[in-house]
């Protein structure tokens, strides 16, 4: 089976020639050789897609504004879209589905805009009245378009294997992380878990907004949804999180 090559699968923005030097492409020759043993070269075993796996070199590095870090794909077979948080198979917010950080994502921007915290079934009920917001396979895609970077701190994992490679792809994480650092000096960084805060422990960043990760939400300081501080609220002049296509009375008192 012909051997892995990430960049040859996927579309690089020109801003990131300069991150991509022989250093970092030796980096990437030996992750992929790597990956490549673990698997005994099934890449059917391996999440996401190849060609999905550098997803975030299609995005400009010079417009990024705001980095949200997870830490490794989906494990599960075709759910990994190569942008963190992000679910492949979910069309509409009215279908069910169980993933509480997602859902806690949808409640926490609605909270943003209505100054309102309620559970996500409630909001469910609400979409396209009250609240409207853009569906789960374009919200990602429009976020991503207004400077938003959605990235795992591991790259890839095998199939129902969480963490699988996340020793592998540390290096290469560490490097890329510090070059987005200098390149978006002023960006903020969404810190969602102790994995995220410890992959920028050894980064001088402007701003950053720390939680627990949306997993879990409880009443306790640093919570997600339940702590001092709201990613959303507090970004919502860079970045129209809820694109919602009119603006309801609902929220004009809380702008």
């Amino acid at each position: 089976m012909k051997q892995l090559d990430f960049l040859d699968l996927t579309y690089i923005h020109p801003s990131w020639q300069n991150f991509l030097s022989h250093e970092i492409k030796q980096d990437l020759h030996e992750i992929e050789r790597k990956i490549s043993v673990l698997l005994d070269n099934n890449y059917e075993l391996l999440t996401p897609h190849p060609d999905k796996v550098l997803r975030f070199l299609s995005m400009p590095a010079s417009e990024i504004k705001v980095i949200i870090l997870g830490q490794d794909p989906y494990p599960q077979a075709n759910i990994a879209t190569g942008r963190a948080f992000e679910v492949s198979n979910l069309q509409s917010w009215k279908n069910p589905f169980r993933n509480p950080s997602l859902q806690n994502i949808v409640r926490a921007i609605y909270y943003a805009y209505s100054g309102r915290l309620i559970k996500y079934s409630e909001i469910r009920l609400q979409l396209e009245k009250n609240f409207t917001m853009l569906s789960p396979s374009e919200i990602f895609s429009h976020w991503e378009k207004q400077g938003v970077l959605l990235l795992n701190t591991a790259f890839t994992c095998k199939i129902n294997d969480s963490n699988s490679h996340a020793t592998i792809w540390k290096d290469f994480t560490t490097k890329l992380l510090h070059y987005i650092s200098e390149m978006s000096p002023e960006a903020y960084w969404f810190l969602w878990g102790n994995n995220a805060k410890n992959a920028i422990a050894d980064l001088n960043l402007k701003n950053t907004i720390f939680s627990y990760h949306p997993s879990r939400c409880n009443n306790r300081n640093n919570d997600f949804l339940y702590g001092e501080h709201n990613c959303f609220y507090e970004t919502k002049h860079i970045i129209d999180w809820a694109a919602y296509k009119k603006l309801p009375s609902l929220f004009n008192s809380h702008d």
